[in-house]
């Protein structure tokens, strides 16, 4: 994969990132950072000059010649002539088409269709009398920008999507598109052959009026869609109809990984009002998921599903969703391989994360407070559920702050909640404070369990689970052999009201984290021996690896083998035996919590 990475960058060596996200007020002081994707396909074209330009009216004439003065009467006319190169300038109107270009462009000769800039250009579909208003089929190097596509909502017809992409059509950029009535707002399917380097950029799927979005889908990659971008799209309103999604990753149902996506990048996309989850994958690998705002959706705001591999979700504000369903969190991973859940805000929603039947779920620095709403009643509410033979789970420097509700009988954070087949389990470094409901913390049977070096902390006697038995401090510590060093202090954040969970310089929880790792042996070079590796990351492929500091030396993760724990990094250095591996820290021990590691 690493290879196809390396590849995929060089192709898109001109590739912005122009988007940003702007959260709503009262977010943490320490918020969120810009996305480390090693992967950004967000592409820019400029029409070449030497192409032909050709103009499209609804007062024109297809049997005039397309220019300016006498422009076509249809855009599909200009698709019939168009060739690399050339600019389709298309004039404001309502256009009754299904557009199927003709030709392709190249890779330095885009055909470009575009808004005249005289008012909003809307090709209708008519609800449904055509299957879709662009149908891209096998074709490559087009740029479609400023365009309105609706009415694409047939249930008997396909494809049924405002813009349609399908197998062999690669290149595809698709910039200030808005798409709504449309049974799928934009969608890639790559069914036989598949559909590739596609970007949606600047878009949004619904309308300026009354928030009419897509019946079913917002923005749908469909089977076998490779090396591609959604980012910087508003992505809201999929109707109130069953199992509505906004942005949808996924196979056929069950399907398998091989039919899959591959490559994703989905950032700085707003996505809410989604009936169900807001970005939902499945049997998907190598997606990226970061700097995205999910918001009043049914379900999840971020759901992994079973077959989806190599994630990050990384810098993400994730809140007020379960809006539909219970049992929905902010962010789930549900029978997936190798996560990255960092830096991450997960608040108001039913649970903050959970983790079911999955292995290798690396989850660090993410502020999770008020998980305490829920669509029809507060059962379940918490920050963290971990269950369901999930393995292979390490969770370090997070904060868990006033999760729960009072009529919850379970904690803020729970492993092994209804389904105690999970293990090995680490918990370390992390604040679980002002829980709201009955327990602060449970922990029922899951095998190589591992908790030290938190800070559990309650205005009323701490409550934890232990194996089924309720009990005060003294007596889990007595029957767990549990955090042995962890802390009942209170933080001392900066100012919790505000959102600040940042430390007070006199907070006792300062240099009171665990060093997660040590060196096995001295040396030199860029390939590390530790103690333990499984609390970082490399990025799957994807993302960025972790920064960590090694003895006295700030580095970068390029790879992991966790077989033989065993690290690679960024650049030449020294290290003697037994030195600290851990996330960078000041002082001579990591704080307790959340904090900024990139």
């Amino acid at each position: 994969m690493k290879n196809t990475i390396t590849m995929f960058l060089i192709m898109f060596l001109a590739v912005l990132l122009t988007c940003t996200i702007s959260y709503p007020p009262q977010t943490p002081t320490a918020t969120p950072q810009a996305s480390t994707a090693t992967v950004t396909p967000t592409l820019t074209v400029t029409p070449t000059p030497q192409g032909q330009y050709y103009y499209v009216s609804p007062h024109g004439n297809d049997s005039n010649p397309g220019t300016e003065a006498l422009p076509f009467l249809t855009i599909g006319k200009a698709a019939s002539v168009a060739e690399g190169g050339d600019v389709v300038l298309i004039k404001a109107g309502i256009y009754y088409e299904d557009i199927k270009p003709l030709r392709s462009g190249t890779s330095n000769k885009y055909i470009i269709y575009k808004n005249a800039g005289d008012g909003e250009v809307i090709i209708d579909a008519q609800d449904g009398q055509r299957p879709a208003c662009i149908e891209i089929d096998n074709k490559s190097y087009l740029q479609f920008v400023g365009l309105t596509v609706r009415g694409a909502n047939s249930y008997e017809t396909w494809p049924r999507a405002g813009i349609s992409m399908t197998d062999g059509t690669n290149h595809i950029i698709l910039d200030n598109i808005t798409a709504y009535n449309n049974y799928v707002g934009i969608m890639a399917y790559g069914k036989e052959n598949p559909v590739s380097f596609i970007a949606v950029q600047n878009s949004r799927t619904f309308d300026s009026v009354g928030n009419t979005g897509n019946l079913h889908y917002g923005i749908f990659l469909y089977r076998k869609v490779y090396d591609s971008s959604i980012v910087g799209n508003h992505v809201a309103y999929t109707s109130p109809e069953d199992q509505s999604y906004g942005i949808e990753v996924s196979t056929d149902y069950p399907g398998v990984q091989a039919d899959g996506a591959r490559r994703i990048v989905i950032t700085g996309n707003e996505v809410d009002h989604s009936e169900s989850q807001g970005i939902h994958t499945w049997n998907a690998m190598g997606i990226l998921i970061g700097n995205n705002y999910l918001h009043d959706n049914g379900a999840t705001g971020i759901q992994l599903e079973d077959g989806s591999e190599n994630i990050v979700v990384e810098n993400n504000l994730s809140e007020n969703n379960a809006q539909k369903y219970e049992f929905e969190a902010g962010v789930w991973a549900d029978s997936s391989k190798n996560v990255l859940v960092r830096n991450n805000i997960l608040r108001s929603n039913k649970v903050g994360l959970t983790i079911t039947d999955s292995d290798r779920v690396i989850v660090h620095d993410n502020y999770v407070y008020l998980n305490n709403r829920g669509a029809e009643n507060l059962d379940n509410a918490a920050g963290l559920i971990v269950e369901d033979s999930a393995t292979n789970i390490s969770v370090a420097q997070n904060t868990f702050y006033k999760n729960g509700a009072s009529d919850v009988q379970h904690g803020d954070v729970n492993f092994g909640l209804f389904h105690p087949s999970c293990s090995n389990i680490t918990f370390k470094n992390n604040i679980v404070a002002e829980s709201a409901s009955v327990l602060d913390f449970m922990q029922n049977s899951c095998l190589n369990f591992i908790s030290d070096f938190n800070d559990f902390f309650n205005t009323r006697p701490l409550s934890m689970e232990w194996n089924q038995s309720q009990v005060d401090w003294a007596a889990y510590l007595a029957a767990s052999g549990q955090d042995v060093h962890s802390l009942t202090d209170s933080p001392s954040f900066v100012d919790p009201s505000a959102f600040d969970f940042s430390l007070q310089p006199a907070s006792p929880l300062m240099d009171r984290g665990a060093i997660l790792a040590r060196t096995i042996r001295a040396g030199s070079g860029k390939t590390v021996a530790v103690t333990d590796a499984s609390f970082f990351s490399d990025g799957f492929g994807i993302g960025s690896g972790d920064s960590i500091v090694i003895g006295t030396s700030r580095v970068k993760i390029i790879a992991i083998d966790y077989v033989s724990q065993s690290i690679t990094i960024d650049q030449i250095i020294n290290w003697d035996n037994n030195d600290a591996v851990s996330f960078p820290f000041s002082g001579v021990a990591p704080d307790m919590g959340a904090g900024k590691t990139q």
